[in-house]
């Protein structure tokens, strides 16, 4: 998720997120490099989420996506979200 599609995903994500839903799953197993701005784009998730009671869930991310997101704090942010809810 870079530049090119980030903008786009992030607007999809909010939609969905608005919708409703109790839990979205991001499924990044078709992600192979994830840019600040992909990493942007799950931070708004993260936030819109949060403001609508949603709670996110991000799965089969590769060990290079993973990474990234440990290195920018989104890993730490997601497991605040699991906290906050207990």
């Amino acid at each position: 998720m870079d530049a090119r599609n980030a903008e786009a995903t992030g607007r999809r994500l909010v939609r969905l997120i608005k919708a409703g839903p109790g839990v979205l799953e991001v499924d990044l197993a078709g992600v192979e490099y994830l840019s600040p701005d992909g990493c942007e784009t799950l931070f708004m998730a993260l936030r819109a989420a949060r403001a609508h009671g949603t709670k996110l869930s991000v799965t089969h991310a590769n060990t290079r996506a993973r990474s990234v997101m440990h290195q920018i704090g989104f890993s730490r942010a997601l497991s605040a979200q699991t906290t906050d809810d207990r």
